[in-house]
């Protein structure tokens, strides 16, 4: 499973800070430590799920994860070939988003500069640069996610990265107007591969090319350690198109299935 590109620079997340349990039909992820990451605990497929599987995915999730108390949800994933499908319309009907994701890759070659001037200047970021970082992810959250619980979460992403980033896997970049960030994104490595982390723009900032300018400086800078990097997004993301107007092309398919709150017994 570790072999698609989105699965192997995941796993390099899900593998720093949490525990991988591979069994012959999925490996069980877990992170102890963010409980309420609802893909960071979860269960990997070893071949995409249908509706005849709900019952014991169900059952190997709560055995191998759900025990925790404070999981409150379950979430499964899974690569997807080409013009490979799943029938989950019983996942659906009771209570699952689902979700597919493309992983996008790009080389040096194809790497394409964007047009028009650079708005702002981009860097990597520095100790004192989080919490801005923190204050941006906060306020730009989909507002189905309570603050505070939100925060929490924020936290753990914040101290992983801190981790990592002292580790030398990665480096996190951001634009500034004065002392306000207003574009930001991690890239870190494993291997021969980068992969993106958290492409965010703050939204008053948004449609003045920001997200073009950013994801190609850092990609230069990323290709100049591996050959090829990866982001990936859902499948609907109007970014798309700004990651394909600089070389991105589709490497993969993601499915994912989730449901935030498990139902009582």
């Amino acid at each position: 499973m570790d072999d698609h590109p989105a699965i192997a620079t995941e796993l390099l997340f899900d593998g720093y800070r949490g525990q991988i349990a591979r069994y012959p039909d999925f490996w069980a992820i877990t992170v102890p430590d963010a409980p309420d990451d609802y893909f960071g605990n979860y269960l990997l497929l070893a071949t995409p799920p249908h509706d005849h599987d709900k019952g014991w995915l169900e059952q190997s999730f709560d055995r191998h994860i759900g025990r925790d108390p404070r999981i409150r949800h379950r979430t499964f994933q899974w690569t997807l070939q080409e013009g490979q499908h799943s029938r989950l319309a019983g996942f659906i009907t009771s209570g699952y988003h689902y979700l597919e994701l493309q992983a996008l890759c790009v080389t040096a070659t194809q790497l394409r500069q964007p047009a028009g001037k650079q708005p702002l200047p981009v860097r990597p970021f520095v100790h004192h640069d989080w919490p801005a970082w923190h204050a941006l992810e906060l306020a730009e959250r989909d507002p189905a996610h309570n603050a505070r619980d939100y925060a929490r979460f924020l936290d753990g992403r914040m101290a992983l990265y801190h981790a990592m980033i002292a580790d030398g896997l990665g480096q996190w970049w951001g634009m500034w107007e004065g002392e306000e960030l207003v574009a930001s994104c991690g890239l870190f490595f494993k291997g021969s591969l980068g992969r993106f982390q958290w492409v965010r723009t703050r939204e008053r900032w948004r449609n003045r090319g920001l997200c073009r300018h950013l994801l190609y400086q850092v990609a230069s800078h990323g290709l100049q350690r591996v050959p090829e990097i990866i982001i990936v997004a859902d499948s609907d993301y109007f970014a798309h198109r700004i990651y394909r107007n600089l070389g991105f092309e589709t490497r993969g398919r993601l499915g994912s299935l989730f449901r935030r709150k498990r139902p009582e017994p």
